[in-house]
């Protein structure tokens, strides 16, 4: 399996990450991981074909995790693509985004694919060799007041995927570690993010867990730069491959 990184950025827009979205892809099949703003561009850079992509995960409905969907819709018809889209959201925005495909001319009627869209569920498999989990994450649950109250839902999610004895776990934003940690396992890789928690509390969750590889991404502009002081805090817990995570960085796991 290997996990490209396409964008790492946090909420906040900057010149050189885009956001939040990633591709794993195994013997020439693809899986694409959130896709906020910027996605469509990322993927032409990595110059990898857009047809193999099978489906779309969403994490939650935040625009720096969902916003780059209708354009990448474009770029795929653009591309000439043919065969079936899967997309899973979480299930409260699973109508709305299918409502919203016609805001945006994307009519079943004309479009040269077919786009099926799924609530996410808490267990799935792909090609008979990945196995994806959901785990709540709580992320939006400061707002879930005013989220009822416009008649929408507050579910966030990460994603635990298994294969060939391996698991790679991908946060997506969180509430906070301690939210977080009755869904993790012990894993082989974390991908984390870092603009809702502090660098430490991530290193004693990786001791906690015994996961040896781990990666933050999400990452807030005050943290570039930052290397010295990551590298204080990786030693004093013992972490031997603890990394911020860049645009184009790809992991075999």
């Amino acid at each position: 399996m290997r996990w490209h990184v396409l964008g790492s950025a946090s909420g906040l827009t900057v010149a050189n990450r885009f956001h939040s979205a990633y591709l794993l892809e195994d013997a020439g099949k693809f899986l694409l991981i959130d896709a906020g703003g910027g996605t469509s561009r990322a993927l032409a850079k990595l110059e990898k074909p857009l047809l193999p992509i099978e489906a779309v995960l969403i994490s939650h409905t935040h625009p720096d995790h969902a916003a780059g969907l209708p354009l990448l819709l474009q770029f795929m018809m653009m591309s000439k693509r043919t065969a079936p889209l899967d997309i899973f959201l979480p299930a409260f925005y699973k109508d709305f985004f299918a409502e919203q495909l016609y805001r945006f001319y994307i009519f079943p009627e004309k479009w040269p694919f077919p786009i099926r869209i799924h609530a996410l569920e808490k267990t799935f498999d792909f090609w008979n060799s990945l196995r994806v989990t959901l785990f709540p994450t709580g992320h939006l649950s400061a707002a879930a007041d005013l989220a009822r109250l416009h008649g929408v839902g507050a579910e966030s999610y990460g994603f635990r995927f298994e294969a060939g004895g391996s698991t790679f776990i991908y946060t997506s934003d969180i509430l906070s570690v301690e939210a977080i940690s009755p869904g993790i396992p012990a894993a082989d890789w974390l991908m984390i993010e870092g603009a809702h928690t502090s660098l430490e509390e991530i290193c004693r969750l990786a001791v906690e867990k015994k996961i040896d590889h781990v990666r933050v991404t999400h990452i807030p502009p005050e943290l570039e730069g930052q290397e010295r002081s990551l590298k204080e805090i990786v030693q004093k817990y013992g972490l031997q491959d603890f990394k911020l995570t860049w645009d184009g960085e790809i992991i075999e796991w």
